[in-house]
């Protein structure tokens, strides 16, 4: 061992048996308390963790009843109380929530009984750039937080090592608590998303070089950019042990081009916002471990649940979140639930794929619904010389096609998309191209590949 790496495996040790329950007890953070329940949990039965959420899921609507305005109002428009709900299939008799309503009814959602200083303040810029604020309670927080790191965990990284994160708004940056938390304890350096050009690329490398993170973190797209540009310039000397892709919808052929460049697994991971880590891959990479331990996770369609290996909307609850309680949120994405039984022995369902948000469905003239991200691989996959791609339909019957060519671009590339075009979409279906320069990611660093307003039974 060089005498690099010596000092940080040592500062690693340091920060997490030293600075870490130092710096929760100075905060009386219970993370590592959470952590350790956590961590004991997770070779649970299914029966025991069903009957765990169960319980924390009637407590919730008891407590949703009685403290804040608009549950109870809601309830009773329903003629439903928690004493009625019985069943799961009881949950079903309360309409989910909408990011509308939270705009429409935030304060009347926030718990009375639970103190504003307890509170903490989030937002979210949106998928559609509509921002949406909300609240979770501390305790809340801090269970979001513990979670987080015990899937993290599944890639081999631990507390105190090194985090390379491509990601954008790095919330540390203008508070000077922050960036010390970062020095001592989180240990994270930086490629902002919004700003992510080559030379922005290129110092990320240097830094990460210098510093080696042992786990890598970021958007999807985000990081099959960085692993195609460190690629052409024979920059392939990063070996972080896991990677984790995360907020977009992460294509095979995005997998396996970061994969090669930094030669270790990713680990597909799903969340939002407004209820954090929702689902994860473990070691064994065969599907999404759904975090029952927090939330309640729902796929349905027409308002009924769907059955395994079909699509639905998905729907979440927080059962940690008492300060602004999330009861059957929907989030606006797609996803397709799995019977199988991962080898790793955990008993958390699995998520098969999360198809993307439902705005990134196409509607064919025929009234055919097709995944627009499994669209964009196919066409990247098929046809020569795409360097980026995004399709956008505002018709039933008219796709465009935004382009970023690269020097393998010919004119069999727009025969090619002239033959997947039918195949697809069928004989119906106009489309036109649109060559760019680039695609820009929307405000929170996310690359939208298909935006669909036509309606969609996911909707």
């Amino acid at each position: 061992m060089n005498t690099v790496q010596f000092k940080a495996d040592f500062y690693s040790l340091v920060a997490r048996h030293v600075v870490a329950p130092l710096w929760a007890a100075k905060e009386r953070s219970p993370y590592l308390r959470h952590l350790k329940y956590l961590e004991r949990s997770q070779y649970r039965s299914l029966e025991d963790v069903r009957q765990d959420q169960w319980r924390r899921l009637k407590k919730l609507l008891q407590h949703a009843y009685s403290n804040t305005t608009y549950y109870c109002e809601k309830m009773k428009s329903s003629g439903i109380t928690p004493e009625d709900v019985t069943s799961w299939d009881d949950l079903y008799r309360i309409a989910p929530l909408t990011k509308d309503d939270i705009r429409a009814n935030k304060e009347k959602m926030i718990a009375r009984n639970i103190p504003s200083s307890k509170l903490v303040q989030k937002k979210t810029s949106g998928s559609t750039g509509t921002p949406l604020q909300f609240f979770w309670d501390e305790d809340s927080q801090q269970w979001k937080r513990a979670c987080t790191i015990r899937h993290n965990r599944w890639t081999g990284w631990d507390i105190g090592e090194r985090v390379g994160a491509v990601w954008g708004n790095p919330e540390f940056r203008g508070d000077w608590r922050g960036r010390l938390r970062n020095f001592l304890l989180e240990r994270y350096i930086w490629l902002d998303t919004l700003e992510m050009d080559e030379k922005d690329m290129m110092r990320f490398y240097s830094d990460a070089r210098e510093k080696k993170p042992t786990l890598l973190f970021g958007h999807a797209h985000s990081l099959f950019l960085l692993a195609r540009f460190l690629r052409s310039e024979s920059l392939t000397h990063l070996r972080p042990k896991g990677i984790i892709s995360t907020a977009m919808v992460l294509h095979d052929f995005e997998r396996k081009e970061i994969e090669e460049v930094f030669g270790c697994k990713v680990t597909n991971r799903y969340g939002c916002e407004e209820v954090s880590l929702i689902a994860s891959e473990c070691e064994e990479h065969e599907g999404l471990h759904m975090n029952m331990d927090t939330l309640v996770v729902e796929f349905v369609r027409d308002d009924r649940p769907v059955k395994a290996g079909e699509p639905g909307a998905i729907i979440v609850t927080d059962l940690t979140n008492y300060g602004m309680p999330f009861i059957r949120y929907r989030l606006g994405d797609v996803g397709i639930p799995s019977d199988r039984l991962c080898k790793c022995g955990r008993s958390y369902p699995l998520i098969g794929s999360v198809e993307g948000r439902v705005a990134d469905y196409v509607v064919t003239p025929d009234g055919k619904f097709v995944s627009g991200i499994s669209l964009t691989e196919n066409f990247a996959m098929l046809i020569d010389g795409l360097k980026q791609m995004q399709i956008v339909q505002e018709q039933i019957d008219h796709l465009v096609f935004r382009i970023v060519k690269d020097e393998d671009f010919r004119e069999e590339s727009e025969r090619q998309i002239a033959t997947l075009t039918k195949r697809r979409f069928g004989a119906r279906m106009k489309y036109s191209l649109e060559f760019v320069e680039s695609i820009e990611p929307d405000s929170s660093g996310k690359h939208r590949f298909c935006i669909s307003s036509v309606p969609n039974p996911f909707s």
